[in-house]
């Protein structure tokens, strides 16, 4: 994938720079793509962050990636137990037992996994990364604000306690000090919406 494809984000409403990265390409019938460099997140940079963005937003709207991840020896098991399940599985993994921990990635994962949506004034949130339906319904207008902020990488903005919260329920993963919105905003629907 051309480094150009991960430049840093818009501050623009009309969405982050990955979704209307993905959208074009998507329009234009590219259907695979490859990050060239893997995603380092034992010593993550915002590039990593942006190539993280570019995959959940292909994830949900159905472009195959095919992406290296790079979680380093002291990661945390969760994060490919659970944190990143959501998106597609990478084609190869580091640290221990990884051919194991790939396989089980791939087994769990589908399109659907951990999405948002927004309605008028409310957004709702399914996480099924845990194997359990997690629902959360955000009416606060902080809250609200904090997803549209974190969409587009906007996370200073976001208020402190909102973004607390939204760590705690592992919305927000934190890699290195970077602050990363994980949910998948899904526009195409791949079932019936009544099954997500």
């Amino acid at each position: 994938m051309r480094d150009d494809l991960l430049t840093p984000p818009s501050t623009t409403s009309e969405g982050s720079l990955a979704s209307r990265h993905v959208h074009d390409l998507y329009g234009r019938g590219v259907r695979y793509a490859e990050l060239d460099e893997p995603v380092n997140l034992s010593s993550p940079t915002p590039r990593d962050l942006r190539a993280l963005d570019f995959l959940r937003v292909a994830t949900a709207r159905g472009l195959l990636v095919r992406w290296q991840l790079r979680a380093g020896r002291r990661a945390d098991p969760a994060l490919t137990a659970r944190d990143l399940t959501h998106l597609q599985p990478p084609a190869s993994l580091d640290g221990a037992r990884s051919a194991e921990r790939l396989t089980e990635w791939r087994n769990r994962f589908y399109i659907g996994r951990c999405v948002w949506r927004r309605g008028p004034g409310f957004v709702q949130i399914r996480d099924r990364r845990a194997g359990v339906l997690q629902r959360f319904d955000l009416v606060q207008p902080a809250y609200v604000q904090a997803v549209a902020q974190l969409e587009r990488q906007q996370v200073g903005d976001v208020d402190p306690d909102v973004l607390s919260a939204l760590r705690a329920e592992h919305l927000v993963l934190n890699f290195g000090g970077l602050d990363w919105w994980a949910p998948c905003l899904i526009d195409r629907w791949p079932v019936p919406s009544m099954v997500l």
